[in-house]
């Protein structure tokens, strides 16, 4: 048997349907995207620029701290055999 009073029941009930319908209000269709296109385009690619701009400029530190602790020589005996 339930515990729960008929006034409990009704507010579960409704907390459970609020989340099967809500994901739904989230969803976006491809043609909601259609509309702004260009502008997610533009947006895109910026993002895209910085994030590779970001992380070459990383690898470049990782690089000069690891040629600056240990030497040249490491960074031979780690490539070479990968050539």
């Amino acid at each position: 048997m339930s515990r729960l009073t008929a006034d409990e029941r009704r507010r579960a009930n409704e907390l459970r349907t609020l989340t099967i319908t809500r994901p739904a209000d989230r969803t976006l269709a491809v043609e909601d995207l259609a509309e702004r296109g260009e502008r997610w385009g533009k947006n895109a690619r910026l993002v895209a620029l910085v994030s590779v701009g970001l992380g070459g400029a990383l690898a470049l530190v990782q690089l000069l701290q690891q040629l600056t602790l240990y030497g040249h020589g490491s960074l031979l005996d780690w490539l070479l055999p990968r050539l």
